[in-house]
């Protein structure tokens, strides 16, 4: 057997080992990442200091691995490839973080030094460099075997320096094609006097398996929520929402006035993101009329910060506001008489999510939450308009509308299975229109999830051509469609209950 046929055997079971899923769940769990599906076109902006202390760090990272020989998926590695895949990891982690806890994309040392610790501790909890570097590997390896595999050959220099799909990376992918040949899992041919690369049997049969792999350790749906949270946070969302729902805040209002609220009630809102309910739909008045207190729980610091905003207007002392995620609740069991939420809980683990609502709220306190189930597929205009995404997603074998929300129904078995009783369901009629193509594009493809399950999987520069060609498209079939093609009529479901007593 030749070394390519070892090394490639050995890439195979190392794929296949059973604590690889682990790993990549433990390092989203950290928010330890890469910054792969690039959430925007926007610059981002990592400060001089920032920058020196996440170069340092890469360069101990570096030494560390290299001296250990432990670098995945033989050993010895390139030095410039294990520097890239650290610098790439502290960089990722740093952009992430920067987002969740200032709403900005700019990295100052502060964030340089927390992406650090998080990713010292990963590597700590798992067990070294190692562990570090095979994390980083498996995700790069996927984003560049599967952008060849998309166009079919590459130009070699548009690999070599990221165009198409790793622009964020300051690195020349020299290293890694040097690596992926080693493998056999790519070739270069001549065409017209330029280098084009494309993918062996090998290259495709180890792109099916990471596929596989980063699917079942959620890889996928993470990015694809992180690229929601950051666009969600960098549009006007109030107004977008209003324009694709308009019928949205005459029944937001209605569910809000249908709460019970004891007197004194200590009320928990789930995703309130700017305070559209919270005080534009009159939630916090309600808890003020009846002496009560109230927490404002969103993970978007973009969003609390307008939240944060009116909450000075309206002077609510009363209410006070927490970052975080209802899958894990930053509150003590049976803490709530009342656990709110609208039209969040088809971002989350919904399952998780009604497990933590019914810890942090008290023994028979209400539990209700305003949520919406159906495609936009339904308006015609827009059947006509994303058909590219759905001969893209029938060619990718993707299916196209992953998240079409929450039925009651659906709503009710996960509510059951946490112990909610006495659930009730109460339907009402609305539509949603695309009249505003540019809102319901930024609502319903960039930032809203609907098809980022889609978006997420194919490269970069690909990714935003498609949504430019889409913006272009969306004014010609709005400006071409009859009124009644460009709207659809659907339910949104108040629904009811309480914590077992």
């Amino acid at each position: 057997m030749s070394g390519t046929d070892d090394r490639f055997r050995t890439l195979l079971q190392l794929l296949e080992s059973p604590g690889l899923t682990a790993l990549i769940r433990h390092g989203l769990e950290q928010e330890v990442v890469l910054d792969t599906w690039m959430n925007d076109e926007q610059e981002e902006h990592i400060a001089p200091p920032a920058e020196a202390i996440l170069s340092q760090a890469a360069e101990i990272l570096t030494r560390r691995a290299l001296a250990a020989r432990a670098v995945y998926p033989s050993s010895p590695m390139p030095e410039g490839f294990v520097r890239s895949l650290f610098s790439e990891l502290l960089t990722g982690t740093a952009l992430y973080r920067a987002h969740r806890d200032t709403g900005t994309r700019l990295v100052t040392a502060r964030v340089a030094e927390d992406a650090v610790a998080r990713v010292m501790r990963f590597i700590a909890v798992e067990g070294g460099v190692a562990a570090a570097s095979r994390y980083c590997t498996v995700i790069n390896t996927h984003e560049d075997l599967n952008a060849i595999g998309y166009y079919g050959r590459m130009p070699l220099q548009d690999f070599l320096f990221g165009t198409l799909h790793r622009p964020w990376s300051t690195m020349i992918l020299s290293e890694q094609l040097n690596v992926y040949r080693e493998w056999d899992l790519v070739r270069i041919r001549e065409d017209a006097g330029e280098g084009w690369l494309s993918l062996t049997p090998r290259g495709e049969a180890v792109l099916a398996r990471l596929r596989t792999l980063l699917e079942t350790a959620g890889e996928f749906a993470w990015r694809t929520n992180a690229q929601r949270s950051v666009i969600f946070g960098e549009i006007n969302y109030d107004d977008v929402f209003e324009a694709v729902f308009p019928d949205a805040n005459r029944v937001t209002r209605a569910y809000v006035e249908s709460l019970a609220l004891p007197a004194g009630a200590r009320v928990l809102e789930i995703g309130a993101g700017t305070g559209r309910m919270t005080f534009d739909l009159g939630l916090a008045e309600r808890v003020a009329a009846v002496g009560g207190t109230m927490v404002a729980l969103d993970p978007s610091e973009n969003f609390l910060r307008i939240l944060r905003q009116k909450q000075r207007a309206h002077e609510a002392g009363f209410l006070t506001v927490v970052q975080g995620v209802v899958e894990a609740l930053p509150f003590p069991e049976r803490w709530f008489d009342v656990t709110v939420s609208a039209f969040v809980l088809h971002f989350t683990d919904f399952q998780r999510a009604a497990r933590e609502m019914v810890r942090v709220t008290r023994p028979g306190g209400l539990i209700a939450t305003l949520t919406s189930y159906g495609s936009s597929l339904d308006i015609p205009m827009v059947a006509a308009w994303f058909s590219p995404l759905q001969e893209l997603a029938q060619r990718l074998d993707i299916r196209l509308f992953e998240n079409r929300g929450l039925s009651g129904e659906m709503v009710k078995a996960s509510w059951e299975a946490a112990g909610i009783t006495d659930i009730q369901v109460k339907r009402v009629p609305v539509r949603s229109t695309a009249a505003d193509p540019q809102a319901f594009l930024d609502f319903v493809l960039r930032g809203g999830a609907f098809f980022q399950g889609l978006l997420s999987r194919i490269p970069f520069q690909e990714r935003w051509r498609i949504i430019r060609e889409l913006e272009r498209t969306g004014r010609e079939y709005a400006a071409r469609s009859r009124p009644e093609d460009l709207s659809h009529g659907y339910y949104l479901e108040m629904v009811y209950g309480h914590r077992a007593k």
